[in-house]
């Protein structure tokens, strides 16, 4: 087996820590490694990993991260599969097509779109949580916010926004 496709299987298991998934594969124009894990697919053009042992990996090239309704983009992303944990850098877009995964904190549910940008996102596995840090900007129906750091509790879905909080309805 190829070895940037099995390192892209290993550090996918940092996003679900389980290995249901599916056959890796190529994109069309074999720029890209490809597969599908639970209901994530990882889509990256190189994935490589420092230490097996430690689980450190590296996707120096732009990386997505899509399931139905949901997508991330970054521009690289480093992290370690074995702690669960990544950080994607560069232009960073989480989009939720069906406003289910991110709710903003004390509002309810919204159910419409919504789109968070930032610089920097920390994925952490284990506790289900994302960090968002640098020109934090997130839009969902008529709302957009700017902050310093948002945190997603992806268990509860709710979105916490701290320092320097602007809001315009």
């Amino acid at each position: 087996m190829n070895r940037r496709i099995l390192t892209a299987i290993l550090a996918a298991l940092l996003f679900t820590g389980q290995a249901a998934f599916g056959a890796p594969s190529k994109s069309p124009d074999n720029s890209a490694v490809g597969f599908g894990l639970s209901d994530w697919h990882v889509s990256t053009g190189e994935l490589d990993i420092q230490n097996y042992q430690t689980g450190d990996f590296t996707a120096p090239q732009p990386i997505t991260l899509t399931r139905p309704g949901s997508s991330i983009h970054a521009d690289r992303a480093v992290g370690n599969f074995v702690r669960k944990q990544a950080t994607l850098t560069g232009s960073v877009v989480l989009h939720d097509d069906n406003g289910v995964l991110t709710k903003l904190s004390g509002t309810g549910s919204s159910n419409k779109p919504a789109t968070l940008t930032c610089d920097t996102l920390q994925i952490d596995g284990v506790s289900k949580t994302y960090t968002a840090t640098g020109n934090v900007h997130f839009n969902q129906g008529g709302s957009q916010v700017s902050a310093d750091r948002a945190v997603i509790n992806g268990a509860t879905h709710e979105l916490h926004l701290y320092g320097n909080v602007q809001l315009q309805q």
